[in-house]
């Protein structure tokens, strides 16, 4: 495994994979496997959802915080050799997620660990800073091409779940597509997660394929539309899809409760302790053309 600098970017190579982290924001922009690009804008650290019906109230909170606009920004980036993992380099960095003209909401130090096998681990840990409301999540977003449309999961299924919304809901290894992840709401909003997840594949004929494999268990959401373009859409006619598939990994996932018409959501279900983690190994695969039907 070679760690080179190249101007802001440090640039991680082993078996096959390249991974560039932008030292600006201590995230990969680019990830590349086999010579083919699997991120098509840079990585992202992820605390937003578009609001549900039932985040009316809280959601006010949200946005007074910042936490629909805030963005991440490296203080300190560093490479080290991983202990225990000979022929593995691991890059470091401490990271300021805020909104502009708002103090930071989170602190958190990454991770990003690249074998010699091409497998990257992903390690997060974050603590909220005192005084914020519970996050709405907390976890990455990767936009990777739309050709990626078939997706493969063991996790809660086939439909959508939540930490307080799963009794309709079995574990399993399902099989589906992005389209059929999503849940067309007449209000556009937080829709088709799955949850309590161990391992994600998603492929596209003669695309990279990725697999994500949880060292704790991770939620998922696959779609072709963003949270900003849910958020912004009152009907779900006026929905534009961004262009890329959108792949959200959650270590965290605020439960949907009932504050719409009931109580606020219970303490047991929100993103509101301490300190945060995620945990994932990303697996880029090369191109294939194996077909992977309906859900099961």
């Amino acid at each position: 495994v070679e760690v080179e600098q190249e101007g802001c970017d440090l640039v991680v190579s082993g078996g096959g994979t390249v991974v560039v982290i932008d030292t600006r924001t201590g995230l990969p922009r680019s990830l590349r496997a086999g010579g083919r690009e699997l991120l098509e804008r840079p990585a992202e650290l992820n605390i937003w959802r578009a609001p549900t019906d039932n985040d009316r109230h809280v959601r006010k909170q949200w946005e007074r915080a910042g936490y629909d606009r805030a963005t991440a920004r490296a203080t300190r980036v560093y490479s080290a050799r991983s202990a225990g993992q000979e022929g593995a380099a691991s890059l470091h960095a401490d990271i300021s997620v805020a909104a502009d003209a708002v103090q930071p909401a989170l602190g958190v130090h990454a991770v990003w660990t690249l074998t010699g096998a091409g497998e990257l681990a992903v390690r997060l840990r974050a603590h909220a800073s005192a005084g914020f409301p519970g996050l709405p999540r907390f976890g990455l977003r990767l936009f990777l091409p739309r050709v990626m449309q078939k997706v493969a999961y063991y996790g809660l299924g086939p439909g959508e779940s939540y930490v307080d919304k799963h009794r309709s809901c079995r574990h399993g290894e399902f099989r589906t597509t992005v389209a059929a992840l999503h849940e067309g709401y007449l209000r556009p909003q937080e829709n088709g997660s799955r949850a309590d997840c161990d391992s994600l594949v998603l492929s596209g004929d003669g695309a990279p394929g990725l697999s994500v494999v949880g060292l704790r268990p991770f939620s998922f959401n696959a779609s072709a539309y963003t949270q900003e373009e849910l958020t912004a859409r009152a009907h779900d006619v006026e929905l534009t899809a961004c262009g890329s598939t959108v792949l959200c990994l959650d270590g965290a996932m605020a439960g949907i409760g009932s504050a719409s018409c009931g109580p606020e959501l219970l303490p047991r279900y929100r993103v509101d302790g301490e300190e945060l983690d995620l945990d994932l190994v990303l697996l880029p695969d090369p191109p294939s053309s194996d077909p992977i039907p309906a859900h099961n």
